[in-house]
């Protein structure tokens, strides 16, 4: 007996046309029967595939569904239940609904779903609808809870954190907009050999809120200390202190106070451009939780 039923097509060419036109993200429909999985989808960054992946379950038509004023309830058995919380990638069910061509969906998820000795259910709003405002919540289920962000974040920066270890001048370069309402800039980081030759290393462009730069580089590097690069601020130090400045120390010294130092504790730009933007060069030093991570590293990459 066929299996092809028109209803569930449907919704599948309804979320492929979702993914592909509103969220910008690719779809792939899963073409052999994997326990309810039928598609995936992919994220995309800046027009880049990211690899990380997110599975779906359709269901189209409200047949599938118990409905109230507020939401679908979906019943399944348990052995989907286990195959999907156990599943490798986040698995979202959606719904589609032909008649008003609505689309639904909720993350399957411990929080979000109410178990019997025999079944399960799961609560559909019907203010969670599929389409480009869904985006900031599928991003944050795609990325993982945040003890998986910050795990991979360190990993990222894990090769970063071994040449420092084994004696390697690392810098980073970036810029601080005065007048952006919200930071931006490109990150640089510069490898040094052992005579001193310097070499781009990675390059992201990041956008942030920090408007101290200290506070900038905490974020962006949780496992490194931050301080300036006093090689490099030596050569290339054009920093000219503003009118504003200028008259704040002055304030400051009739006042009673001592006249400001930069010391490479401190985080200050070598260059200014017109008040506009202001240049920074730091050297990242490995801090506890940086040298923690190494070890933990060793520890897993031993042989059994």
């Amino acid at each position: 007996m066929s299996k092809y039923i028109n209803t569930e097509r449907v919704g599948i060419n309804a979320v492929s046309t979702t993914v592909t036109s509103e969220l910008n993200w690719i779809f792939r429909e899963q073409p052999i029967v994997d326990m309810g999985i039928d598609a995936q989808i992919e994220s995309v960054q800046d027009g880049t595939p990211s690899g990380k992946l997110i599975a779906i379950q359709i269901k189209s038509g409200r047949g599938n569904f118990s409905e109230s004023k507020d939401s679908l309830t979906y019943y399944g058995d348990l052995v989907h239940l286990n195959y999907w919380t156990n599943h490798s990638l986040p698995v979202i069910i959606v719904a589609h609904l032909p008649d008003t061509n609505v689309t639904l969906w909720q993350h399957v998820c411990k929080k979000n779903i109410r178990k019997t000795p025999k079944a399960w259910s799961i609560k559909i709003p019907k203010n969670n609808i599929f389409n480009r405002n869904s985006l900031p919540r599928l991003s944050e289920i795609i990325d993982g809870p945040p003890h998986e962000q910050k795990l991979r974040r360190l990993t990222l920066d894990l090769e970063v954190m071994k040449l420092i270890k084994s004696g390697y001048k690392v810098s980073v370069g970036f810029d601080h907009w005065y007048n952006k309402s919200l930071g931006r800039s490109d990150i640089e980081i510069f490898a040094y050999d052992k005579d001193g030759n310097e070499t781009l290393a990675r390059e992201w462009f990041q956008y942030y809120v920090c408007s101290n730069p200290k506070e900038l580089m905490k974020l962006i590097f949780p496992w490194a200390t931050a301080k300036v690069d006093i090689e490099f601020y030596e050569e290339n130090d054009e920093y000219e202190e503003s009118d504003h400045e200028r008259m704040m120390r002055a304030t400051d010294i009739d006042n009673g106070f001592e006249p400001y130092v930069p010391n490479p504790s401190d985080i200050y730009p070598y260059s200014d451009s017109a008040g506009e933007v202001a240049s920074y060069r730091v050297r990242l030093f490995l801090n506890d939780l940086g040298k923690s991570f190494l070890v933990l590293n060793d520890y897993l990459e031993l042989e059994a």
